[in-house]
């Protein structure tokens, strides 16, 4: 196979979502895919690429359903000022794993780079969670439905499973991951978030893009400088009586888009780019849905068995946060260096637009890693229906 290399990515701020509340999110009048736009729009622009050189475009949704639906990712490469009529040879897919579709959009255009059918693709990924609300909502009104066979079955605790804050409930319990320990996880995101954005680490990622009203929105707005142990030990568990899950330990609703750039050997040099990492490895795998979280931890140990690395040679661990609960089950089953988990913070803090965040967990990596003077670094998310998937980059 070939080598891929991802030469550029970039993200829009996060912002805070609501969907009885849309006043709240700088984004709620602009369209997921018109955002994605935007992101891919200023991502060629920063590398003078004509997008016309750009073969294929994978783009990933957690709910591609209402106005999040692409017919097939065409939205947002025709409303890419820079793509558009310009790319009308361009091959484009929508990517539904749940919360990995940002990765396993990366996956698809990589692939397809190593396998030598293009040299030049992009990844992105997008959810609005204002505009287009999530699950319950969303059964209420007949969007999502369930086959009933699976809802009497005996072997798939399938109201466990579609309610992700029980499957972290579950995750927590046997695993001996206390309260304390998801609120300090979670106050630990806050304050390395708050340190890389107070030391301009995001500035090489976040753009500052313009809303519906015309105001350029340059903030992630989940972030709390000002949290602290005590407010999230105030916080009363969500999902069950008695539980652990908090608002505080868990990821917020969020809204934003994230692209990646990815090119071959030779399209890095014929486009005089200098590419951020190369991928090394990718990796996906089922666990028990009713404790989805282990999928990172199932992922990552997958992908280390196919790229022959061992976890002491990761400088760097990207672990979706979607709850505390998951990169702290990563950390104990794994016996990872929490110094080297998340470094500038997470989606606790940060935000988890679900199309968008594996983009930005493998993107940030990318930038992690010379700011470390590490080698290899992983990216891992845990997926809704119990899956996980990681990769492995190296610095170039």
């Amino acid at each position: 196979m070939k080598d891929v290399y991802l030469a550029d990515y970039a993200r829009s701020a996060f912002t805070r979502a609501h969907p009885r509340k849309p006043e709240v999110d700088a984004w709620a009048d602009t369209r997921g895919d018109a955002l994605l736009a935007k992101v891919i729009d200023a991502l060629l622009a920063r590398g003078d690429l004509d997008g016309a050189a750009v073969e294929d475009l994978s783009v990933g949704c957690a709910l591609p359903v209402k106005e999040q639906w692409s017919f097939g990712g065409r939205y947002p490469l025709w409303l890419a000022e820079r793509l558009g009529e310009r790319s009308r040879g361009c091959a484009s897919r929508q990517v539904d794993q749940q919360c990995g579709s940002g990765l396993a959009a990366l996956r698809a255009t990589a692939r397809e780079i190593q396998a030598g059918a293009i040299e030049v693709g992009i990844a992105g990924g997008f959810e609005n969670m204002s505009r287009v609300p999530m699950g319950p909502a969303l059964f209420k009104e007949g969007v999502l439905t369930s086959p009933a066979v699976l809802r009497d079955a005996a072997w798939l605790e399938l109201g466990v499973a579609l309610n992700m804050g029980l499957t972290a409930e579950r995750l927590a319990e046997p695993a001996g991951i206390g309260r304390e320990a998801m609120d300090a996880f979670a106050l630990t995101s806050h304050r390395r978030a708050a340190a890389a954005e107070a030391e301009g680490r995001f500035a090489g990622e976040r753009l500052t893009l313009a809303n519906a009203a015309g105001e350029g929105v340059a903030r992630d707005a989940n972030l709390r400088a000002d949290t602290s142990a005590e407010r999230l030990a105030g916080l009363d568990p969500v999902f069950q009586e008695g539980g652990r899950v908090t608002a505080g330990n868990s990821s917020p609703l969020t809204s934003g888009a994230a692209a990646a750039l990815l090119m071959s050997e030779a399209a890095l040099a014929r486009h005089g780019a200098t590419p951020l990492a190369r991928v090394v490895g990718i990796a996906d795998c089922g666990v028990a849905p009713e404790r989805m979280g282990a999928g990172a931890a199932a992922a990552i140990r997958r992908v280390l068995d196919q790229t022959g690395l061992a976890v002491a040679e990761i400088d760097a661990w990207e672990v979706n946060e979607a709850f505390a609960a998951v990169p702290l089950h990563a950390m104990g089953e794994l016996a990872l260096d929490p110094a080297r988990v998340n470094v500038w913070g997470g989606a606790l803090a940060l935000g988890h637009p679900l199309g968008a965040t594996g983009i930005r967990l493998a993107g940030t990596l990318a930038r992690i890693l010379p700011s470390r003077r590490g080698r290899y670094g992983c990216a891992a998310a845990c997926i809704g229906g119990g899956q996980g998937i990681a990769m492995i980059l190296e610095r170039c």
